[in-house]
């Protein structure tokens, strides 16, 4: 879904970077086919939804940690054909405090590209903003150990960008992520500053309709938390969230809780003056998406034809808003 979103925008208006990327195949788990990446170790991971003391979680919702210096971990771009994806700079989101390594970052031959180093003036998790002065399409972090003291490398994801104009449209997403999640990670909000975004897109609601525990008071505490903390930290940035497309319980069952959640997300939205793009409201019941094969057979995940026609949904109505917005500015 969002990497028709992304393709489409930077079809139109420019494309500025492939943007926030996670290491999720280091993590040991799926990761988007317009990336990859790899290390020769194995690394310590970390969902939200898994949340551990001793491995915090941050922006990206997966961590990856390793506690030996030197070790490497591999990423490299799979560029649309269309839309190269090469960079020049790229911001490194990782645990900063006086215990981390510094990092290299590596060409393909093994050179080092750039460096960066913990400094004690620097206040909060915000990423390193590492310039390579040159496009590349792949590189190497390097984990170094320069003083005493440093433990660990503690990575939540990086942000790969090339300076145009354009757009950056960047997506943070984890298999099985509620509202309550992203709350309880404790870097996330914070971080989400880091790439200054201009629209956060909210999606979801799915997981919390499958929680047979969740009340919908919970769930608009929980709705009021994220967007509390996401505008506290980008003040300037405008909120907009979304309902789930229906799906079944139990791959046939019809889901009653789906509605509840929508319900809810809807009444917060109108009763805060955010804006919402109601997907459920547009596309109906569970039934629409099975009688169109658009959704698996587990009646919960959509096909990916399911999830790009929902990108090009989310796409027009924000083109459709953008236009009218040109419109009345004449």
């Amino acid at each position: 879904m969002t990497h028709i979103v992304r393709k489409r925008f930077q079809y139109e208006f420019g494309n500025a970077g492939r943007g926030f990327i996670v290491p999720f195949h280091v993590a040991r788990t799926n990761e988007p086919y317009t990336y990859k990446t790899n290390s020769d170790v194995i690394w310590e991971s970390r969902r939200c939804v898994m949340p551990n003391d001793l491995i915090p979680n941050g922006i990206g919702g997966v961590t990856v940690r390793n506690t030996v210096a030197g070790k490497r971990i591999n990423v490299e771009i799979r560029s649309d054909s269309a839309l190269g994806y090469q960079f020049d700079r790229l911001k490194l989101f990782c645990l900063r405090d006086s215990n981390s390594y510094d990092y290299n970052i590596l060409d393909a031959s093994g050179a080092i590209m750039a460096s960066a180093e913990y400094a004690d003036s620097v206040a909060g998790q915000q990423p390193y903003q590492i310039d390579l002065h040159e496009l590349n399409d792949s590189f190497t972090l390097e984990s170094v150990q320069s003083r005493p003291g440093q433990t660990h490398a503690t990575i939540f994801g990086f942000s790969l960008e090339n300076g145009q104009p354009g757009v950056l449209y960047h997506t943070v997403g984890v298999n099985g992520a509620q509202y309550s999640h992203y709350n309880e990670s404790q870097y996330f909000a914070e971080q989400t500053r880091g790439l200054a975004p201009h629209l956060v897109i909210v999606s979801l609601g799915t997981n919390e309709s499958h929680s047979s525990k969740l009340t919908m008071p919970e769930l608009t505490m929980q709705i009021d938390s994220m967007v509390q903390a996401i505008q506290r930290n980008n003040p300037e940035a405008i909120v907009l969230l979304t309902t789930p497309a229906d799906s079944y319980k139990r791959r046939t069952q019809p889901n009653a809780k789906m509605g509840e959640v929508r319900q809810t997300i809807l009444d917060y939205a109108n009763q805060h003056h955010l804006p919402c793009w109601d997907l459920y409201g547009i596309t109906g019941a569970a039934s629409f998406w099975r009688k169109n094969h658009l959704i698996g057979s587990d009646g919960v995940h959509y096909t990916r034809q399911g999830y790009e026609f929902q990108g090009n949904l989310l796409y027009q109505a924000l083109m459709n808003a953008f236009n009218e917005y040109v419109t009345d500015r004449l």
